[in-house]
């Protein structure tokens, strides 16, 4: 079997082209996100633009760990590589709540390692502007006293530095719902920037958040909306976008506590 190594601040660029060839949207910021707040364990195999294979994990709190980045090179493939860094992770997050957001290639490996399914979402495009019937404002700094409590209490962990991460790199796109029931972030992207997460209280709310972030980014986007948002896809597709690939979320051990109902946007596979 190969020998997997940790990954260091130089292996970011050829991470990043990992990402890249797979066809994800990952910049070298997100990948810095692994590095600085999680584990990520490499296949180097002396390829000068792209490291051969991946993993990553990232706790949220004591009590869950997020499996993420788990890539093979496609000329790499079929060697066992994904199922090896897999078992890895498992053993390195050692929190009593592991999730992961699967592909349907990966859905079935993941399920043979212990993984359930829990809900599907899919990354759809947003090329257009949004209808929105609320008025949102721009996040302020002292938003983040009710954000992070509302979005804890929603996704059912702990995710601040992440959140302050993406508002930092997309703080044009960060709104907030006026009365503090919901708001918007986005981070740019290797081909597009990505809206999300969106906790609102309810689709229309959620809608006009999304909206004002696409609005004030001026260019197309893409988001990962909950299968379970109706009205939303439907605006979407009548203004142009189309769901792209299709995700399921996994667990292994008791999930933490959530509000899925109101989480009705993502961060994006790798972050949950």
């Amino acid at each position: 079997m190969p020998v997997f190594r940790a990954a260091t601040p130089p292996d970011l660029p050829r991470a990043a082209a990992l990402s890249a060839c797979i066809g994800w949207n990952q910049l070298p910021a997100d990948w810095r996100i692994f590095l600085d707040q999680g584990a990520v364990r490499v296949l180097d195999d002396g390829d000068a633009g792209c490291l051969a294979a991946s993993a990553a994990t990232l706790p949220y709190g004591a009590d869950l760990a997020w499996i993420s980045m788990v890539l093979v090179r496609p000329d790499r493939r079929r060697e066992g590589l994904a199922t090896a860094l897999m078992r890895w992770a498992i053993d390195h997050a050692a929190a009593p709540s592991l999730v992961l957001d699967a592909t349907p290639a990966g859905r079935e490996v993941y399920r043979r390692l212990g993984f359930r399914d829990v809900f599907g979402f899919a990354r759809w495009t947003l090329p257009h502007a949004l209808p929105g019937r609320e008025a949102m404002r721009p996040l302020a700094e002292a938003d983040w006293d009710w954000i992070l409590p509302l979005h804890d209490d929603v996704f059912g962990a702990p995710r601040a530095a992440l959140l302050h991460g993406f508002a930092q790199r997309l703080p044009e796109a960060a709104f907030v719902a006026p009365d503090r029931s919901g708001f918007v972030l986005a981070r740019d992207g290797l081909r597009a920037p990505q809206i999300g997460p969106v906790v609102a209280r309810d689709e229309a709310q959620a809608l006009s958040l999304i909206a004002a972030a696409r609005a004030a980014l001026g260019r197309p986007a893409v988001i990962d909306l909950a299968d379970g948002a109706a009205a939303i896809a439907a605006s979407i597709t009548a203004s142009g976008g189309e769901s792209l690939r299709p995700f399921t979320r996994m667990a292994r051990g008791a999930m933490p506590s959530a509000k899925p109902e109101q989480n009705f946007v993502f961060a994006g596979p790798e972050f949950g």
